[in-house]
């Protein structure tokens, strides 16, 4: 990522027509305080929370493809793909077993159906 994010901020501000005196009455800060928290390369994650909400989105985002949070995030995901296709089988397992049970109550069903024919005559 080549933009601070302080840059990354300020571009997600301009975006959305919102004053920096906007943003910066929003998290409690001067406008000459924002203005300077614009410069920086990183900035508290708090505000950065503050500011998603005025802005509507998740700000901290912008560190998801910045290592280890980028290996963390995949590693994480992997597990939980890994454990989506797991449930995934197992409902299908579940699937088939109800299919089977359902066709052994069938044919329960009409061998009952049969006897009872057969009890009458």
């Amino acid at each position: 990522m080549n933009d601070s994010i302080g840059e990354y901020l300020r571009l997600k501000l301009r975006s959305k027509n919102i004053l920096n005196r906007e943003a910066a009455a929003y998290i409690g800060l001067s406008e000459s305080a924002f203005d300077k928290v614009l410069k920086l390369d990183d900035i508290y994650p708090s505000r950065l929370i503050k500011l998603s909400g005025l802005l509507q989105e998740n700000l901290l985002e912008y560190y998801h493809s910045i290592e280890p949070l980028k290996t963390l995030l995949e590693a994480e995901k992997r597990i939980h793909e890994e454990a989506l296709r797991t449930l995934i089988d197992k409902i299908e397992l579940q699937k088939q077993v109800i299919d089977n049970k359902e066709e052994l109550l069938t044919t329960q069903r009409k061998y009952i159906l049969e006897l009872e024919g057969k009890s009458k005559k």
